[in-house]
């Protein structure tokens, strides 16, 4: 798949300034009797994934794993590394398969010609799914029978996954993080997610999706320090078949969310104007 250059890209600015935070800790530690530990006292993240009433156990603060920006990306952080798949969902696709319909293409070139102003957290809306969950802020997972939350610390937003087979209403209000509902396939939760509104960005270089977007996620916790959630995009308004791609994130162990308000000394739209 082509990259794309992006000079600006608010979305990262204001996360990248956050993430320095967590390098000294906001809360005294408190190991987490779940995971086992080494004789050094560290997390033994490749040991087995805890469980919780017959599943495994998806609870804990995940960050998705980082590598260094794509050549020929600009960003205003210079080096700091990203997910994989945060600039650009289709990264891995290749050239000619799972194509954008035209308008589709269209738009995103109107957007990126906009330098990054047009995004949604340029303006401190919600960042939207799924390139919430490809920041390079960490989120929470906390398990329930009924229901899984998955707290980000971006904007302090949330996402409820329900487990006891409810579905949305019909013609229910569109949202930006959707409707999610879940179940187990053995040892993998599958959620899947509808009633978007097409405000929405799928990545930060401005993939758009229409209202009709439906995702699908297969989460599954290979051992005690390693998340690893398979997405699929299907939205055959805006593209010509589905696009699968699959995120890693590893355990913070040890660690808990901060609050996180992009409204808060927001300094990004004057420039924008």
């Amino acid at each position: 798949m082509k990259l794309f250059s992006l000079v600006a890209i608010a979305m990262a600015a204001a996360a990248a300034i956050i993430v320095t935070q967590h390098a000294s800790a906001q809360w005294a530690n408190v190991p987490n009797p779940s995971l086992k530990r080494t004789a050094t006292g560290e997390v033994d993240l490749a040991g087995r994934a805890p469980m919780k009433r017959g599943k495994p156990d998806l609870s804990g603060i995940w960050l998705p794993d980082r590598e260094p920006v794509p050549a020929r990306m600009v960003t205003v952080e210079g080096n700091i590394p990203f997910p994989h798949f945060f600039f650009n969902f289709m990264a891995d696709v290749k050239e000619g398969d799972g194509q954008m319909r035209p308008e589709t293409a269209a738009a995103l070139q109107r957007k990126m010609a906009l330098g990054g102003a047009g995004e949604p957290a340029a303006h401190c809306l919600p960042t939207g799914m799924p390139v919430l969950a490809t920041g390079i802020l960490p989120f929470k997972i906390v398990q329930a029978e009924s229901e899984i939350l998955i707290l980000y610390e971006e904007n302090t937003v949330f996402r409820q996954i329900f487990l006891d087979g409810r579905k949305p209403v019909e013609d229910a209000e569109p949202r930006w993080l959707g409707y999610s509902s879940g179940k187990w396939e053995g040892n993998e939760l599958v959620v899947e997610t509808i009633g978007f509104n097409d405000r929405g960005f799928l990545d930060a270089i401005g993939h758009s999706h229409s209202d009709k977007l439906r995702l699908t996620e297969r989460i599954r916790r290979k051992d005690a320090g390693h998340l690893e959630t398979q997405v699929t995009v299907d939205d055959p308004t805006a593209y010509t078949k589905p696009i699968v791609y699959t995120i890693q994130s590893t355990l913070r162990p040890d660690e808990d969310l901060l609050e996180y308000f992009c409204a808060d000394n927001e300094k990004d739209v004057q420039h924008f104007q």
